[in-house]
């Protein structure tokens, strides 16, 4: 969230594209990665946009699916504003205060933004506190 005079904008939308287009707004994961999301079989899924693939990409399963139509998180605050994101640390599941909510699993419970390198790969997934993923 971002201060504006007396009140308080959040500055993220989540913007629909296809075959790894993102907006010039995007959230830059690193590494040439965005912040996605998409449906997979009953969860809205955080996952990694990666342009130079034309795809989409999420964990599910013990796998990596791939999607050509997916949302991509992105920075939509005020012009001159500060911006109202960071990452921050964390290990073993817990989710920092104040994370950012990037989908939900087919139980209702939130899913949060998460990322890693794994593999020399740079990883945008999701942490949950109600359960083990």
């Amino acid at each position: 969230m971002a201060r504006i005079g007396q009140g308080v904008q959040i500055g993220l939308s989540w913007v629909q594209e296809r075959d790894g287009r993102v907006p010039s707004n995007a959230i830059d994961a690193g590494c040439g990665v965005y912040i996605g999301r998409m449906h997979q079989n009953g969860d809205l899924l955080p996952g990694k946009v990666v342009p130079r693939l034309n795809q989409a990409y999420c964990a599910f399963g013990g796998r990596e699916h791939s999607h050509h139509s997916y949302e991509v998180l992105c920075d939509t605050a005020a012009h001159r504003t500060n911006k109202c994101y960071g990452w921050e640390n964390s290990s073993n599941g817990r989710v920092p205060k104040n994370a950012i909510v990037a989908g939900l699993a087919s139980d209702g419970s939130p899913l949060y933004v998460a990322r890693a390198h794994i593999n020399g790969e740079r990883v945008v997934g999701k942490v949950s506190s109600s359960r083990d993923i």
